[in-house]
This record gives structure tokens, C-alpha cells and sequence, in this order.
């Protein structure tokens, strides 16, 4: 079974990279699949945890956090301080066009659930206009950018922020 999933997992990058170089879309594929894997890999919000832990608080990434229904939800990164609440939850929508108001939609029940003070959702490259009145609604901070992996970098800051805010 192993040996098939890999096998599989092959001819799928293989069939990317037949697509990506004979399509319109391949600028587009080439710049958009590294930014991709990268942030997926979730590597980058890895040390964002590491670095806060160093700092004496309790980070995830990825984090999964069970809510007050009892499902089990799974965020790109959560700070959850000794109390178990979670303070911080981020998550990503990566796309090639706007992000729609299902995806908001989507963040929004596992943030209702989980109850955080704070809820990131990271998009590239931008919401749609029904999803950004959405997340306003909702009190969900969006943020944007073409480049997925710029993303990384900015919610560490609105991390940051909101520690801050909240040790005053």
C-alpha cells in the first residue's frame, strides 16, 4: 500500500510538471507551487512557535484544539497559554484567484468553537468582497498578500501586537 502512495504521489508531480510547462498557466504554476510548499510545509510558522516558546509561552503550529463542541479543530498556528483557552489561532487560504465567503465561513465555525481572543487568517491572494465584510462581521483579522510566504512574517507581527496589547 505504501509503495502505491508513493508511486502515485509521483506521477501527480510528475503530471504538475508536464502541465506547468506546457499551459498558459505555467509562470503562474512555477510561482505560485514554491510559495506553496513552502508554506505549507509549515515550517516557517514552526519557528514562529519556536521562537514564542523560547519566550516562555506555550505555541503550536500546527495546533489542534479541541472546542466547546468537542471536535477536534486544526489551525496553521494557536498560542495557548496554561489556562488551555486558546489566545491566538492562525490560518491559511492559499488560492490563485479571491478568497470566497466559504472559506471565511469555514474559519469562523472553528473559531466560534474554539473561542480564541484572536483569529489570523492568512490569504493569498486577497478575499473577495463579500468575504472581507465577512471577516469584518466576524471580527476575523484578514491579512493579504500575493506572496504566501510574506504572510508568515506578518502575522508574527499581529502576534507580537497582541501580546503586547494584552500584557498591558
Amino acid at each position: 500500500m505504501r509503495f502505491r502512495s508513493i508511486c502515485f504521489l509521483i506521477l501527480l508531480q510528475i503530471a504538475l510538471l508536464v502541465l506547468m510547462t506546457h499551459t498558459p498557466l505555467s509562470i503562474l504554476g512555477y510561482a505560485l507551487l514554491p510559495s506553496t510548499v513552502i508554506l505549507e510545509s509549515r515550517a516557517d510558522f514552526e519557528s514562529m512557535a519556536n521562537d514564542l516558546n523560547k519566550r516562555g509561552l506555550k505555541a503550536h503550529a500546527p495546533a489542534a484544539i479541541v472546542g466547546r463542541s468537542g471536535v477536534k479543530h486544526e489551525f496553521a498556528f494557536a498560542l495557548i497559554p496554561d489556562a488551555g483557552k486558546a489566545q491566538v489561532v492562525v490560518d491559511t487560504e492559499l488560492s490563485v484567484k479571491e478568497v470566497d465567503e466559504m472559506k471565511v465561513l469555514k474559519f469562523y465555525v472553528k473559531v466560534y468553537d474554539v473561542n480564541p481572543k484572536k483569529a489570523i487568517l492568512c490569504v493569498t491572494p486577497k478575499l473577495g468582497a463579500r468575504a472581507s465584510t465577512l471577516a469584518k462581521e466576524y471580527g476575523i483579522t484578514v491579512l493579504e498578500d500575493d506572496v504566501p510566504r510574506n504572510l508568515i512574517s506578518m502575522a508574527e507581527k499581529v502576534v507580537n501586537e497582541t501580546l503586547g496589547a494584552a500584557s498591558k
